[in-house]
């Protein structure tokens, strides 16, 4: 049975064209970027781990501990060589021209990069000490403990030192939730749910580590958290995602009635993390939509294109509300957004190119395999109504996807060669982006919704496949080179 059929119908009518037939043709090219390795830094040696007692404060600088935790001794200088090319103003959105444009930190550098908008220019902000960060915020050397920036940071702090933590030590917590990371440095205390990653289990979800996943008001606490990003249309300032950090506050619920009483407190505590992390970029779609209403004011679209993208805002609100509730059972305590900052400084790019890069990746590609991930999370969740919730998301993303390829149709009769040109680097790009298999998440828990790294990556080449691939060939003047061929296997769950 052809399961994707009325996903792909759809979208091929909102294309213009109906009646292809899924693609089975060629392999795609699988384009993986390593991750900067990061080591720990040579102030300071490891205590004795057969030690009773808390850790012996020391004198000098970061400390690795045998466990793999870092803590701060003492504050230490750092090298503020920031190693990334110079812009050379020949990419294609510039978010700044020179060093001089870079102001919002100390020692900026204005670099070359390239994320989902394609190659841009940017500002990075590198450290020498703390005097040069803000308030509560200290300065993090390149290289200290799991942090994958590549030059030093201005890290939020609730301590500064070991000295600030009477009988623990004051942690570097680096945490990447697949899109973006959080660097903070807080106590160690006896109410923290982890104490190293070991306690993670990071043999069984790899990727998962010990960090302050949530820095709110005047005290964090450390938990297992490694969460990979939620599908969909989201925030993207300066080539990466944004979202709001969360924040103890009730009125960004909407009721979906979830029984959680008989999960395991780890279980509620790990989906909770996972939900409030979907919530958050749910809620920063709402930002990105709005911003796709005004791109299409400025092209020049039609009255219908530019009503349903503000429809779409709204969607994207229930969703947030949905899942920010959902996370909020889950935990036991109210869990809404905090400032979404970006929403307010992010660069509208009304270039056609621009716009057609980004609506094909984050629209066409990306809300269509949203779609289909909310349909097989909405049949597999054992909570009817976690099931009704995931269902109605899922919903609303394929009316979401279906403007985007009607907006990229419009877009390709409208502008033609340049926006051709766009839009086949954009399916290429994402087509190698979502081929590849999702950090894992830290919990794989069907019931809630929760599919494994594997059958999440399966489920999008399936996708890729057998509904991207034809509503891509259904497009005038689009080639089907590094179309997605159809996987060998279905994802675990998957019905035939």
């Amino acid at each position: 049975m052809d399961r994707h059929r009325s996903l792909r119908m759809t979208l091929l009518l909102a294309a213009g064209a109906a009646g292809c037939s899924s693609a089975k043709s060629r392999d795609i090219a699988v384009v993986t970027l390593a991750e900067p390795q990061a080591t720990a830094d040579d102030a300071g040696a490891a205590d004795d781990p057969e030690a009773p007692g808390p850790r012996p404060q020391r004198s000098a600088g970061w400390v690795q501990e045998a466990d793999g935790t870092v803590h701060r001794a003492s504050p230490a200088r750092c090298d503020a060589t920031i190693a990334q090319r110079a812009c050379a103003g020949t990419e294609r959105s510039l978010q700044c021209r020179t060093d001089a444009d870079c102001t919002e930190g100390p020692r900026g550098k204005c670099v070359s990069s390239f994320g989902q908008i394609g190659p841009y220019c940017g500002c990075e902000y590198a450290c020498e000490t703390d005097a040069e960060c803000g308030p509560s915020e200290v300065c993090v050397c390149k290289g200290t403990g799991a942090l994958r920036e590549e030059h030093s940071v201005c890290a939020k702090a609730l301590c500064a030192v070991d000295a600030d933590c009477p009988g623990s030590t004051c942690g570097l917590s680096a945490y990447f939730n697949g899109c973006w990371e959080q660097v903070a440095l807080a106590c160690r205390t006896k109410d923290d749910a982890c104490q190293s990653d070991a306690d993670c289990a990071p043999d069984a979800n790899p990727g998962v580590a010990c960090v302050v996943p949530d820095i709110e008001g005047e005290s964090a606490r450390w938990e297992c958290a490694g969460i990979s990003c939620a599908i969909g249309r989201p925030l993207v300032v300066e080539g990466a995602p944004r979202a709001a950090q969360r924040a103890a506050r009730d009125d960004w619920r909407a009721p979906a009635e979830l029984d959680v009483a008989s999960l395991p407190p780890e279980v509620r505590e790990r989906a909770a993390a996972h939900y409030a992390a979907v919530a958050a970029l749910e809620h920063a779609s709402i930002a990105s939509f709005a911003r796709f209403s005004l791109q299409l004011l400025a092209l020049g679209a039609p009255a219908a294109l530019v009503g349903e993208a503000h429809r779409a805002a709204l969607d994207e609100l229930e969703h947030a509300r949905l899942a920010y509730d959902i996370a909020s059972r889950l935990a036991g305590r109210a869990i809404g957004p905090g400032p979404l900052l970006e929403a307010a400084a992010a660069p509208l790019g009304a270039g056609i190119a621009e716009v057609v890069e980004a609506l094909v990746e984050e629209g066409c590609v990306g809300e269509t395999l949203g779609a289909a991930e909310g349909r097989e999370l909405s049949r597999i969740a054992a909570d009817p109504a976690l099931a009704a919730a995931l269902a109605r998301i899922a919903a609303d993303e394929e009316r979401h996807a279906a403007l985007s390829w009607r907006a990229l149709s419009w877009m390709l009769a409208t502008f033609g060669e340049p926006a051709r040109a766009a839009a086949e680097r954009a399916f290429s790009r994402a087509a190698a982006r979502f081929a590849v298999d999702p950090a894992p998440g830290l919990l794989a828990h069907e019931a809630l919704g929760l599919l494994p790294a594997a059958a999440l990556g399966a489920l999008r080449r399936e996708v890729l496949a057998e509904v991207v691939a034809p509503c891509r060939a259904a497009l005038p003047g689009l080639s089907r080179d590094n179309a997605p061929a159809a996987p060998s296997s279905s994802p675990r769950g998957a019905s035939a």
